[in-house]
């Protein structure tokens, strides 16, 4: 059915993120699918936050977030494609996701907080803006 996959994490749900390797793996044995998993580090945003980051914050933060997200791959015994990206996560999923040519993007989805109901999470702004297939697994 989805030739290509692609699950965007957040390595530090060690839970969250097991379970939708766990789901990516079963669809993409079932569908005969490659599978791409990505974990985005969000910016820091305001310069006055960044400003009490060291040099090499950036650096260091993409090589842990990478070493885990190998990790927790390895664990759920998936093979593919690792990506680990600095920005804002919706919009570079999008952009990950067209340069890949994915049919798919398997998200999970949280109990929404309060800021979620005024800002939108990142699965709904994936579900509104990607013009790719989106799965959002629940709870």
């Amino acid at each position: 059915m989805f030739k290509k996959i692609l699950v965007p994490v957040d390595v530090s749900l060690t839970t969250d993120t097991q379970k939708l390797l766990h789901h990516a793996k079963t669809l993409a044995e079932q569908w005969g699918s490659e599978v791409d998993v990505v974990s985005v580090i969000p910016t820091v945003g305001m310069p006055i936050v960044g400003s009490y980051m060291t040099e090499d914050f950036e650096k260091s933060a993409k090589s842990e977030t990478e070493a885990e997200l190998a990790r927790q791959m390895e664990i759920a015994d998936l093979h593919g494609g690792r990506h680990v990206l600095v920005g804002t996560v919706y919009d570079r999923v999008i952009a990950l996701a067209n340069s890949l040519g994915v049919d798919l993007i398997l998200i999970g989805a949280h109990q929404p907080d309060l800021k979620d109901y005024l800002l939108g999470s990142n699965a709904a702004r994936l579900v509104r803006h990607s013009a790719k297939s989106v799965l959002v697994l629940r709870d």
